[in-house]
């Protein structure tokens, strides 16, 4: 995919100190999508309740349509109702209640993750990008500006396939950063967002004029006191020492004299963070695919497991190959069915009762028998059924 490496953060604690990541093993509690997935019906019982007039309907409809897309991957039914699904949700976002365009952004963030890179994401992407950019600079609620942030960096890290796309996304994050500073949960949102964006870059295509004086602003804010604050901006220093461009981020010479960039963001880094995706493990080991990582970790919480199996997207993102399962139906059979009953009989009537327990038809033994034949005949029956296919 080109410089596309594709996910927020996760912290912890570290002998005293913040980490990015888990140098342990990360399990997630697996979602699997044959259980956590509603069935097309459904969905388009959903989609259809987008167009109804009362506020309610829609907002049910999005918040079924969401946790759908959460707990599963729904890539037929994206593909086949995609310029439906945008534009519904797109209308909910600008005419709906705060309720009904909460769920509308979260929607669109997770239907980038659905459909992947390609002209529907790309689409998303050219559609979304006027409309969230927007809604930065009128909204004040923290919960749904942290919101806008988090899904307008995974739609631009999903359909802002050119260097101008994404580095206009980053500049309205950047510019939010600035201005809104006095949000903290909503300024460390922004900070989480672009530094998801950066990633994807390559040093040599970054522009010297765009973020001259990111080292300084982020070396500013690691005396907030705010955690997540100054998680993001450890974490922004790294990946900017990472992408081997530091030139591009300073400031004056005087404001970089006390500052040592490497030190202050190494500084409590972990090497590697390793997730079970079923019998497997994906590890990765570099900061910017750690971001990415952690940021899908975080938006699709419990389904990324699912996500992580099916998603095309995903796979590519991480370098991933999930287990195949082998073609056609498998079919267990039991090698050898035992039944052992203990009997307890007196001697005085041994003989007589001899015949009555082991021959006759109405005897235990003979009924256990003959069910373990029947079982035994419907297994061979089964197989020759599935052969046949």
């Amino acid at each position: 995919m080109g410089r596309r490496r594709k996910g927020s953060y996760q912290e912890t604690r570290k002998g005293g100190k913040f980490a990015i990541g888990s140098d342990i093993d990360t399990d997630i509690d697996e979602c699997t999508s044959t259980s956590a997935q509603l069935g097309s019906k459904s969905l388009n019982k959903f989609l259809e309740q987008l167009y109804e007039k009362r506020g309610s309907t829609r907002e049910a409809a999005l918040s079924s349509i969401v946790q759908s897309y959460s707990l599963g991957y729904q890539y037929q039914f994206s593909e086949k109702n995609f310029s439906e699904l945008l534009y519904q949700c797109l209308k909910s976002l600008k005419r709906g209640s705060a309720k009904e365009s909460y769920l509308a952004v979260e929607a669109l963030g997770l239907l980038a993750i659905t459909i992947g890179c390609g002209e529907n994401g790309r689409e998303l992407y050219r559609e979304s990008f006027p409309v969230l950019s927007e809604a930065l600079n009128t909204e004040s609620q923290p919960w749904k500006l942290k919101l806008i942030l988090d899904n307008l960096a995974i739609i631009t890290f999903v359909g802002g396939n050119e260097l101008e796309e994404t580095e206009r996304s980053m500049q309205s994050m950047w510019h939010f950063m600035h201005s809104r500073a006095d949000i903290k949960e909503a300024q460390s949102a922004a900070i989480f967002s672009w530094s998801l964006l950066l990633s994807t870059m390559d040093s040599w295509s970054l522009s010297y004029k765009h973020w001259r004086g990111a080292v300084p602003f982020f070396k500013n804010l690691l005396e907030s006191d705010h955690e997540s604050i100054l998680i993001g901006a450890r974490q922004a220093l790294a990946l900017i020492l990472e992408l081997g461009c530091l030139e591009k981020f300073e400031g004056d010479a005087s404001a970089m004299e006390e500052m040592d960039v490497e030190e202050v963001s190494k500084d409590g880094f972990v090497l590697e963070i390793s997730v079970k995706i079923g019998t497997q493990r994906l590890k990765v080991n570099t900061l910017p695919q750690q971001i990415q990582l952690n940021f899908l970790k975080r938006l699709l919480g419990s389904g990324f497991v699912a996500h992580m199996k099916e998603n095309e997207l995903l796979h590519d993102v991480f370098n991933f190959k999930p287990e195949k399962r082998k073609p056609g139906r498998e079919l267990y059979v039991a090698e050898r069915d035992e039944v052992a009953i203990n009997l307890f009989v007196p001697d005085v009537r041994r003989e007589d009762s001899f015949q009555r327990i082991h021959k006759s038809q109405n005897s235990i033994f003979v009924k256990a028998r003959t069910q373990i034949r029947n079982k035994n005949r419907d297994i061979r029956g089964e197989e020759l059924w599935c052969s046949g296919d």
